[in-house]
């Protein structure tokens, strides 16, 4: 851990906050393990009993009565077990649920420039290893640690009351065994830390890759990007081999030392029971009591490097909860009817401190009119989109709709009143339906089939297996480009925006596509404020402005026909493309 402590207390005590909800639970499972720790010397003594009293005397209905009581308090056990390892992992399960649901929709509200600095392995292995991880706390490590604490306690406890100059002769070796453990959990500690950022590095190459998996085909890397895999995953093994190093050493010290008590113990068993100081039937039980003595010892240290670990993960997922990127919502000003009118009033804005995308920019589009933007790459044309929605946060300046700042409005407002269609449209692994309507109930069917008809994509939803139920597949591969675009226009539709931004929406179809796109264009932009972004200067001819950026400034602006009378940049981006 960063603090450099062997057990972080203040981040488990955190972590313990989460079970109050199942308090109850919790305190079932507490009561079973003392029942069991309490039933621990129950056999050994039985045992003791039958050999040094029942079998001497020769009572067979005795030794019968002893054996039918043993076999009733083994049951007895089993079934206590089963109830508490199901309670426990009850309770552990439902605290999880509840850290999952938070991380999740605390990072659902995290603003872009968060996803845009962190990969998306790292997440993944936050909402899922993390957690499990954080699981095994209370369904195994603290749990676990009670059990056996108690059970050493009413164990050495019973021993002493049993015979206490024995008790100390076979726990002579005991000393060097807490010193074993003591160096084994500080091994184990940062083995457990390399496995985690070993896990969430496999991770974030794995996701990254297989995402990517068209470039490295397309470019020939899958020698190279197989060495690097090689190269992460030795270094997992590794990592994991750190850790397996401190077992192999620990448990054979252990049985070692188990071994030594138990030489003690007939070393001084068998002197004392040939001076009749000692009976058989008590060498067997603390024979007995010796292997479950060290049982619990060895696995509490396994169980504590359980529990460390939880808390290591802990104090991962509690960094990502403590980090709050979360977008603001003011809940200011909540807007009644919407006109359309945009306003950019001295924006400036910057993703890298010192590195300026926009600078007193000022821009406005009226109300019902229909905008394009053009410009080179990295002109700012994306950027404009992005702090519209307010993604990111602008630095200095202020953006309006009918003179109302974004500032003021409610996130859920706002983005109710502007719809989106990206240039990379992004399909959820669901139905055609549920990409459509996005879970929204009170969509009906009827009105989706109707945004499909007028945009042109019933029929080719239709003619899929399942129609509307079809299956898109991650990211909607099993559709064209195409045919994605089309479906992000019935979206847009159905939220029926006042004001609509098409980012790139034509730049990569065919060109059947982009006749049943300029047509869905021209619906969804009736009556509407539209922002048009796009390379194909032909598909902006008929919008009432268009502005030119370079490197974030207006350098043009006006109509189709006035920007080429100007004969300047717009008019040679116009004539330049003509000419391909």
């Amino acid at each position: 851990m960063a603090s450099g402590k062997a057990f972080d207390w203040k981040i488990f005590a955190r972590l313990y906050q989460y079970s109050k909800p199942y308090r109850g639970g919790f305190a079932v499972t507490l009561i079973l393990v003392l029942v069991l720790s309490g039933l621990t010397v129950v056999r050994p003594e039985q045992m003791r009993n039958m050999l040094d009293v029942a079998v001497p005397g020769g009572d067979s209905m005795q030794i019968l009565n002893v054996a039918i009581w043993f076999f009733v308090v083994l049951a007895l056990e089993i079934v206590l077990q089963y109830i508490q390892t199901l309670a426990a992992n009850s309770v552990a399960q439902s605290i999880t649920l509840d850290m999952r649901e938070r991380v999740y929709a605390q990072v659902i509200r995290y603003k872009l420039n968060y996803f845009d600095k962190t990969p998306v392995g790292q997440l993944v292995t936050r909402h899922i290893g993390d957690i499990d991880g954080i699981a095994e706390v209370f369904s195994v490590g603290l749990l676990d640690i009670i059990r056996d604490t108690l059970k050493l306690l009413v164990i050495v406890g019973f021993m002493f009351f049993l015979d206490w100059k024995l008790t100390l002769i076979v726990m002579l070796p005991i000393p060097i065994l807490l010193w074993a453990t003591r160096l084994f959990q500080q091994a184990v500690k940062k083995s457990f830390q390399d496995v985690r950022n070993e896990v969430a590095r496999m991770n974030v190459f794995v996701q990254e890759h297989v995402t990517g998996m068209n470039i490295v085909q397309f470019f020939n890397r899958q020698k190279i990007e197989n060495e690097k895999f090689v190269e992460i995953n030795a270094q997992q093994r590794d990592a994991h081999i750190r850790g397996i190093w401190a077992y192999s050493v620990f448990f054979p010290v252990v049985e070692i030392l188990s071994a030594l008590s138990v030489s003690l113990l007939l070393w001084w068993g068998v002197k004392s029971s040939l001076n009749l100081e000692m009976s058989p039937g008590l060498i067997l039980e603390f024979s007995t009591f010796i292997a479950m003595m060290y049982r619990p010892i060895r696995q509490m240290a396994d169980n504590f490097n359980v529990l460390q670990m939880g808390v290591v993960n802990a104090e991962r997922v509690f960094k990502l909860m403590d980090e709050d990127h979360s977008e603001e919502d003011t809940l200011h000003e909540e807007m009644q009817e919407v006109n359309g009118r945009i306003e950019f009033r001295n924006v400036s804005f910057q993703y890298v401190e010192n590195q300026p995308v926009l600078t007193n920019f000022n821009m406005i589009i009226e109300a019902g009119k229909s905008a394009a933007i053009v410009g080179s790459t990295g002109s700012g044309k994306s950027t404009l989109i992005s702090l519209l929605n307010r993604f990111y946060e602008i630095n200095s300046g202020e953006i309006y709709i009918d003179d109302v700042a974004l500032s003021k409005l409610p996130l859920v407002s706002l983005r109710k009143t502007i719809g989106v269609v990206l240039q990379d449209v992004f399909l959820f692994s669901d139905s055609i339906r549920n990409n459509l309507t996005l879970y929204n109930s009170e969509i009906s069917d009827e009105r989706m089939i109707a945004a499909a008809k007028m945009v042109g994509a019933h029929e080719f939803i239709l003619a899929l297996p399942g129609g509307y139920d079809f299956d898109v597949k991650e990211r909607g591969t099993l559709l064209s480009t195409g045919q994605r675009q089309l479906l992000a226009f019935v979206r847009v539709f159905l939220q029926d925006p006042k004001i609509v931004i098409l980012d790139e929406a034509t730049s990569s179809i065919d060109t059947e596509s982009e006749l049943l796109i300029q047509r869905a264009t021209e619906l969804l932009t009736k009556d509407r404020t539209s922002i048009v972004i796009a390379h194909r200067l032909s598909t902006i001819q008929q919008a009432d402005v268009i502005f030119v950026l370079e490197k974030g400034e207006i350098i043009e602006q006006g109509s189709h026909s006035e920007l080429m009378t100007l004969s300047g940049h717009y008019r040679n981006l116009v004539e330049l493309q003509y000419k391909k």
